[in-house]
């Protein structure tokens, strides 16, 4: 399974992990690694996603939790 977020900027990903964590990847490149998917949007929204470009804009239009992603089985 896994979660897909289009924005503006970049194309996020939310992916399952075999070892059972969830793998933030923006625009085809891994970034870090989240305990469930619910954190890895929470970071997506709160810009703390590792990838500077996105986590040093000013504003964005990312949902704040994943109600707004969509779901990839």
């Amino acid at each position: 399974m896994k979660y897909k977020l289009e924005t503006e900027l970049s194309k996020f990903e939310i992916i399952h992990e075999p070892l059972g964590l969830w793998d933030l990847w923006v625009d085809n490149m891994p970034t870090l690694t989240f305990k469930s998917p619910e954190e890895a949007a929470i970071a997506v929204f709160e810009q703390r996603t590792g990838f500077t470009t996105w986590d040093m804009l000013e504003k964005h239009d990312a949902p704040k939790d994943l109600s707004g992603w969509q779901v990839i089985k």
